[in-house]
């Protein structure tokens, strides 16, 4: 009996979810360390089906989701305002390593940080503040995205092969010749 109780449970929690695209995950393994107040954000709604997440960065010195948001929302006409899901920053416009979750996320809505139809519907942006056609990320930015991806990988069950860049996508440098993509790969699942 015990055992039936246990593959009930199991399928109950590991495998419908699974079916419905993204699930709440169990607490986060010692390897994936993101701020509680970052944690409480991404686990207050329900999550719908994502299938790719896509790296950016901003191409500014400076920033922050406000200041993005604020530009998306004025100068680009774009109603829902910051196009990507979230945005991490370099410490300057938001501290170093920030993970700021956008309203794109908070509503489940699509982006419009891909160029393409498909991903922005099933893709979640992540963009990094900073030019890295000039500069690297900081140590901090890099440590915020790996713990995010890993976090996103589990609870949208997105595996490794649709990490991108955004310049696999489209004609574009973004997120520059200086982000580590390999670096970033080799520490995810």
């Amino acid at each position: 009996m015990t055992k039936y109780k246990w593959l009930y449970m199991k399928a109950v929690f590991l495998i419908i979810p699974m079916l419905y695209g993204c699930s709440t995950p169990p607490a986060p393994q010692d390897r994936i360390i993101l701020p509680e107040a970052v944690l409480s954000e991404l686990n207050k709604f329900k999550v719908r089906h994502w299938k790719y997440i896509i790296i950016h960065h901003s191409g500014s010195y400076k920033g922050s989701a406000s200041t993005m948001d604020r530009y998306h929302r004025e100068e680009r006409g774009w109603k829902n305002g910051l196009g990507y899901h979230f945005v991490i920053g370099n410490g300057k416009g938001a501290r170093n390593g920030l993970i700021e979750v956008g309203g794109r996320w908070n509503g489940q809505m699509k982006g419009a940080h891909a160029g393409s139809d498909e991903y922005n519907q099933y893709g979640i942006g992540i963009c990094l503040v900073g030019n890295f056609d000039v500069n690297r990320p900081t140590r901090a930015q890099i440590s915020a995205l790996v713990d995010l991806i890993k976090y996103l990988q589990e609870c949208c069950n997105i595996p490794r092969r649709r990490i991108l860049v955004h310049k696999s996508l489209k004609i574009t440098k973004c997120p520059g010749k200086y982000f580590p993509y390999s670096e970033v790969m080799s520490r995810l699942r």
